[in-house]
Order: structure tokens, then C-alpha cells, then sequence
């Protein structure tokens, strides 16, 4: 707006003359003139696009140090810095990041059990043995999701499953309450 009024006004006061009074180099007049900036906004448009592109398709994990790696594989050459500036003041995108676990103390163990089954996983009927286990999930906010299930060896059914946001004891007791229920509900 500034710059089309000087160039409509620049023959009647003068071009330095109205640089000067709204604070402009003639310089950037110029540069206005010839749209020097426009491939330079140009190529900036296109290393956006490429960023975005990547970002998405690795399941948003890439950091802006790997994300200048992938745009050098494209032909553009951005240092780290800028490369931090584009992707988290301009685009405003974050990679996930996973934080370290603090280190693991073992504690003492209050019961252990003899293994009864030595391998032998064939059992010859309903509700002699089952077997638990843990899982996870990551959620796309970066946190986990745990899941306790049992099963029955006899025919590999599952006889319970929880989910929940902690993997602890609670979890466990939960799911061997909610399996104990539900084998006393068929038995009656």
C-alpha cells in the first residue's frame, strides 16, 4: 500500500523525499519494483509444502534435524536453525518426543511361585489352566494404553480383557475379578 503510493506520488514530492518520511530505504522502493523477494518466496513455499509432506507421512516423530536431512535429499540446503524455525514458528509443527524412563530398581520380591506348567501348555479341560499377559498401545498423543487379558489353554479363548491407562496390579486384579465372574456366570 505504502509502496503504490510512493510510486503514484514519487514524481510530485520526490522518491527520497517520501522514503524518508514513512521510515523506508530507497532500497526496499527497489526491491518492491522489481519483486526481487518473489523467487525467494517462491522456493520458501515449496520447502513448506516438502516439510508438511514429511512431517505427516512419517506419523509426525520427524525433529526439525532429521526433517534437514529429508529436505537435503530434495535439493535444499536449510542449516538447523532455520530448518527449527520453520518447522515450530512457521508451521508450528512438533515432533513427538519420547522421554527417557528413569532407571529400573528391581525390589523384593514378596512370593515366588513353582512353575507348574514346565512348557507343558496342553491341557485336556475347560478352566484347569489360565494364562495372562500385558500389551500395549501408543495413542496418537504420544501416551500408552495397557491391556491385560486372559486366556483359557484348553482352547486358546479368551476369558477376560481390561484396558486402562497404568499398567499395575490393580489392572491384573481387575481382570482376574472380571474372568472369575464371568466362569461362575456360565457355570450356573
Amino acid at each position: 500500500m505504502v509502496y503504490r503510493f510512493i510510486d503514484e506520488n514519487k514524481n510530485v514530492f520526490g522518491l527520497r523525499w517520501l522514503c524518508k518520511q514513512f521510515g523506508i530505504s530507497p532500497n526496499c522502493y527497489y526491491s518492491y519494483k522489481k519483486d526481487a523477494k518473489r523467487e525467494y518466496r517462491k522456493r520458501l513455499a515449496h520447502i513448506f509444502e516438502l516439510i508438511k509432506y514429511v512431517y505427516y507421512n512419517n506419523n509426525r516423530v520427524i525433529g526439525y534435524r532429521a526433517m534437514r536431512i529429508f529436505i537435503k535429499r530434495y535439493g535444499y540446503e536449510v542449516s538447523n536453525t532455520t530448518m527449527h524455525k520453520y518447522m515450530n514458528k512457521e508451521l508450528n509443527l512438533c515432533a513427538v518426543i519420547m522421554h527417557s524412563k528413569p532407571g529400573y530398581k528391581t525390589g523384593k520380591k514378596h512370593k515366588i511361585f513353582d512353575n507348574l506348567l514346565n512348557q507343558n501348555f496342553t491341557v485336556d479341560c475347560k478352566n484347569k489352566v489360565w494364562c495372562t499377559d500385558f500389551t500395549y498401545m501408543r495413542q496418537p498423543n504420544g501416551k500408552f494404553r495397557y491391556n491385560c487379558s486372559i486366556i483359557d489353554l484348553f482352547d486358546r479363548s479368551a476369558v477376560a480383557s481390561l484396558n486402562s491407562n497404568y499398567i499395575n496390579t490393580d489392572l491384573a486384579i481387575e481382570t482376574l475379578k472380571k474372568a472369575l465372574e464371568q466362569e461362575a456366570g456360565t457355570l450356573s
